[in-house]
C-alpha cells in the first residue's frame, strides 16, 4: 500500500514548477530530467514533446522515479523533498487527458498562449500512478 501524504507534502509538490523524472534506457542507464508536472493529489501528469527518449524507455520499461526537492540556499535546515515511485503510461486523448491537459494550463500559463498550446492529440501526457513514497526534510528519511 502506498503512503499516504500529508496536505503539506500535497501542497509542496502541487507549488513546485520542476521535479526531476528518471527513466531507464534499453541498456538499464538511469536518465534523470527536469520535467514540469501537475500532482492531483492522486496522479503526477507531465506533457512531453511526441518521440522523445523518455516516452521510447516509459513504453519499454514503464517503472520510473520523480523527486521534488527545495532548500533555502541560505539555510539548509529547510531541505526537503520527496521521491515518487511509480508506474508510468501514456495519454494522447479521452476524458483523463483533457483533465490532465486543464491541470497544466492552470498550473503554467505558457500552454495557454497559442506558441505553447496545443489540442488534444498532438502531445502526449505522461501519467505517473505512485506505488510509494519516500520523504526527507532536514536531513530525516521516512518511508
Amino acid at each position: 500500500m502506498v503512503q499516504k501524504l500529508s496536505k503539506k507534502d500535497i501542497a509542496f509538490m502541487q507549488q513546485l514548477p520542476v521535479c526531476r523524472l528518471a527513466t531507464a534506457s534499453e541498456e538499464c542507464e538511469p536518465i534523470v530530467r527536469p520535467v514540469w508536472s501537475v500532482f492531483d493529489g492522486l496522479n503526477i501528469y507531465i506533457a512531453s514533446d511526441p518521440d522523445t527518449p523518455k516516452l521510447e524507455q516509459i513504453e519499454a520499461n514503464p517503472e520510473v522515479s520523480l523527486v521534488f526537492d527545495d532548500y533555502d540556499k541560505n539555510n539548509w535546515s529547510t531541505i526537503k523533498g520527496i521521491r515518487v515511485q511509480g508506474e508510468a503510461s501514456i495519454m494522447w486523448n479521452g476524458k483523463e487527458y483533457r483533465y490532465a491537459h486543464d491541470l497544466l494550463k492552470e498550473k503554467y500559463p505558457e500552454y495557454q498562449s497559442e506558441a505553447g498550446g496545443w489540442k488534444e492529440g498532438d502531445i502526449p501526457i505522461i501519467k505517473i500512478t505512485a506505488t510509494s513514497f519516500t520523504k526527507w526534510e532536514s536531513g530525516k528519511w521516512t518511508k
